[in-house]
């Protein structure tokens, strides 16, 4: 596994948000399985800390690395724009929303409650630096603590979780809306500008590009059946999806937020109550966050992680319920919903939703990877998953996806 790396001067980190603890001491060991977590090193941290009446108390915290041992990652994963993305959700969106719901009268127990707790960030050692290096890191709460579960990419959510979902979602997209329309100067100075396009293929070489479209194209063959509508219509939408990964930053538009782009079983975690209820919801991993149309995360988590027989039954049910509990959010910060017609919003998802498509098939790979298959070594996770010939599994999730957005009229 190799030496955990340490963290220095973690204590300049937390400090600041321990309301006059003092960091006595710490130890980490890895958090994340390989394939659990591609972007980033995750550490478990156990503190110990030094309250002012002197007495030690436990603190158990997540820190956050950039992807350290493997150079392929740290050029993908493009740190350099990724931590700085994320650290912003916690440093400044975070408290930017709070401050705009508290200030509509929302009272602080009905607060969007999404966000981890954040307890420090920095991108070097070097206070002025203004690039990310090898000391950057992000510090949180330790989640599984307070009852939160990581959900398992084998098992797709059910309708009592989806609704939990989009709920949430529905909040974490109305909010920086919310808080464009009541205060642009903030939203203009503090959050977009941490919020560009990201291209995360940017300084992919060509032919791992070419490769990688061809695997995946290799796939839809075998499941189309000679098909062509079907292989046609697949290359048309990954032609689509390179072009909007390339695009320019878009315009303000009703629909245009603060979107996570990579919402998924991985990066929600769930708590339940002592009947099993799903009842809460964390959202985590904002690294490749951009200003964009909401539906993009909304369509990419249904496809990817929502079982089928519930998405084929509710597909339009998610629609209104997540629509729904977007206009309540916006009217909630006093925001007039006039312009959110139903209709309008439909004509977004049929604008947006194909893009997902694509997004979807690709990451079906790396959702349904078998756990045996991928490394042990931290180091040595790579991109041969996504090349290898799907499982069976795959291959009926890939047969899912394109025969629910063919039904869905999202298949372009």
């Amino acid at each position: 596994m190799g030496e955990v790396p340490q963290i220095k001067d973690l204590h300049k980190v937390i400090e600041v948000f321990l309301q006059g603890d003092k960091l006595e001491s710490y130890e980490s060991r890895y958090l994340t399985k390989p394939g659990d977590n591609y972007g980033s090193l995750m550490l478990a941290i156990s503190a110990k800390l030094r309250q002012s009446n002197d007495v030690l108390k436990d603190m158990q915290l997540i820190a956050k690395l950039p992807p350290l041992t493997n150079d392929l990652y740290w050029q993908i994963f493009q740190p350099e724009r990724t931590c700085i993305t994320e650290n912003a959700v916690y440093k400044y969106l975070a408290p930017e929303i709070e401050k705009l719901q508290l200030e509509s009268g929302v009272l602080p127990v009905n607060l969007f409650d999404g966000f981890p707790r954040y307890f420090g960030s920095r991108i070097s050692l070097c206070p002025e630096a203004n690039k990310v290096d090898r000391d950057a890191v992000l510090v949180q709460e330790n989640l599984t603590i307070r009852g939160f579960q990581p959900g398992n990419r084998h098992k797709p959510y059910d309708l009592q979780h989806t609704v939990l979902i989009l709920h949430y979602m529905a909040q974490f997209h109305a909010l920086p809306i919310a808080l464009r329309l009541k205060k642009p100067t903030v939203f203009e100075s503090k959050i977009r500008p941490y919020f560009k396009k990201f291209d995360m293929n940017k300084n992919m070489e060509a032919d791992t590009k070419d490769m990688l479209k061809d695997e995946s194209i290799r796939d839809i063959e075998d499941i189309a059946d000679g098909d062509m509508t079907i292989i046609n219509g697949v290359k048309k939408l990954q032609d689509l999806f390179n072009e909007f990964e390339t695009g320019d930053d878009v315009n303000d538009g009703p629909w245009t937020s603060i979107v996570h782009m990579d919402l998924w079983i991985n990066n929600l975690m769930v708590k339940y109550d002592e009947t099993g209820l799903p009842v809460k919801l964390k959202i985590v991993d904002f690294q490749i966050a951009q200003y964009e149309s909401v539906i993009h995360d909304l369509i990419f988590l249904l496809l990817s992680s929502v079982d089928t027989p519930v998405l084929e039954e509710n597909y339009y049910n998610f629609l209104r319920i997540y629509y729904e509990a977007f206009i309540q959010a916006l009217q909630k910060a006093n925001v007039n919903t006039r312009e959110y017609n139903y209709e309008a919003y439909l004509q977004e998802v049929q604008r947006v939703a194909p893009l997902q498509v694509p997004h979807a098939l690709i990451m079906t790979k790396v959702i349904l990877a078998d756990n045996n298959t991928l490394p042990s070594d931290y180091k040595d996770v790579d991109l041969t998953m996504i090349t290898k010939k799907g499982s069976e599994k795959v291959m009926n999730k890939l047969r899912d996806i394109i025969r629910l957005a063919r039904k869905f009229n999202i298949f372009e």
